[in-house]
């Protein structure tokens, strides 16, 4: 099919008649149930069973889950205005109102990526304390989601000339360079994902637990380099589009990616608090270190088979849990220190009592007890 609309007479071999509006529904409903089903079981892992209630972190992967929303419906609406069609089968009125709902999805994109990182960074607050790694990861993570947010709502002088600029040539403005500050900020992006992925690593090296544990957490924190990867192809896909011709057509991987992202991100962030269910639903995982609190035993040594401890138990206030939570308990950096059955005065120094840095008016109790551990032909 040949014709000539708005933008001209159709190049030949392009046939107006196909669309690729199945490929942008399918997968952007299917990525945002599965984002959206991680939520719902992390919520439940912590709320059901007695658990520890929702912590800050919680809170942010439900705003990040909120916002990934607004992706999807950004990319759903864009498929009656034209995206995934070729150019020259979209009037200009569609193309307008495609490239305003483009210029929103950049910001809700933004701010669901910035709100999933920030969940992870509190995640690994909770879990391991802060270190100046922690904090300078941080934020870079919110100062890149502000400049991002910042310059791409001045970066057209006015707004409306960004969608325009294409339609209406009498239209005076000005904009900066799309195809630099998508890849720059692309780079950016995933140097900043790298870099949480490699925060929590030396606090887990250090951990005392069998290395077959160790291993099962870098494992599941190291999921999260699949973000990494839709990252990449995010930032191929953005330049394909900015060089290409046909730029309703080409946006379709752009809408795609850009909705995965931040809903992988989000599945990611969620996998690590799944332990309390991994344990009630497949309790043979107790075989392996757990008991049945989910705690993981301290070993003194790895020569040693038989071993005794002391261990300190602080009441807090009344109210506060001096146990961590379930989800918490295997990765827990409060070490008590065998040889000499006293905490580890190092960590009491830099992250007070409970980990977090605030010394609280709390009762330290002992009690002493020995385990002997038992190999598994």
């Amino acid at each position: 099919m040949s014709n000539s609309g708005d933008w001209g007479p159709t190049p030949p071999g392009v046939d107006l008649t196909e669309n690729q509006n199945a490929d942008i529904i399918a997968s952007v409903v299917v990525i945002t149930a599965l984002g959206l089903f991680a939520v719902a079981l992390r919520m439940f892992a912590r709320l059901s069973r007695g658990g520890p209630g929702l912590a800050e972190d919680d809170y942010m992967i439900l705003v990040a889950a909120l916002l990934g929303i607004g992706t999807a419906v950004c990319c759903l609406i864009s498929v009656p205005w034209g995206g995934g069609k070729h150019l020259w089968a979209v009037g200009f009125g569609d193309f307008t109102k495609l490239y305003q709902t483009t210029y929103a999805f950049v910001i809700v994109y933004i701010l669901t990526i910035t709100a999933t990182k920030t969940s992870i960074l509190l995640f690994y607050r909770r879990l391991f304390g802060t270190s100046w790694i922690w904090w300078i990861v941080v934020t870079l993570a919110v100062c890149h989601g502000l400049e991002v947010t910042v310059t791409w709502l001045s970066g057209c002088r006015p707004m409306a000339y960004y969608w325009k600029q294409y339609t209406d040539p009498t239209f005076q403005g000005r904009c900066i360079n799309a195809s630099v500050f998508y890849f720059v900020n692309g780079i950016i992006g995933l140097v900043i994902d790298i870099s949480v992925l490699l925060v929590p690593l030396r606090t887990i090296y250090h951990l005392h637990m069998p290395m077959g544990q160790k291993a099962l957490v870098y494992g599941i924190l190291l999921l999260g380099s699949f973000v990494c990867v839709a990252s990449i192809v995010r930032i191929v896909m953005m330049d394909k589009l900015v060089k290409s011709a046909d730029a309703t057509w080409a946006m379709c991987q752009v809408f795609i990616w850009s909705c995965c992202e931040p809903f992988i991100g989000i599945v990611c962030a969620c996998l690590p608090t799944y332990a309390p269910l991994v344990r009630h639903w497949w309790p043979t995982t107790k075989k392996y270190g757990y008991g049945s609190s989910g705690a993981t035993p301290k070993y003194a040594t790895n020569k040693s088979q038989q071993s005794s401890k002391r261990e300190w138990v602080r009441i807090g206030k009344p109210g506060e849990s001096s146990v961590p939570g379930e989800d918490e308990v295997e990765l827990t950096t409060s070490i008590v220190d065998v040889t000499s059955g006293t905490p580890n005065d190092a960590h009491f120094a830099r992250n007070g009592p409970r980990g977090g840095g605030e010394v609280r008016n709390e009762i330290v109790v002992t009690k002493d007890f020995s385990w002997t551990r038992t190999p598994v032909a």
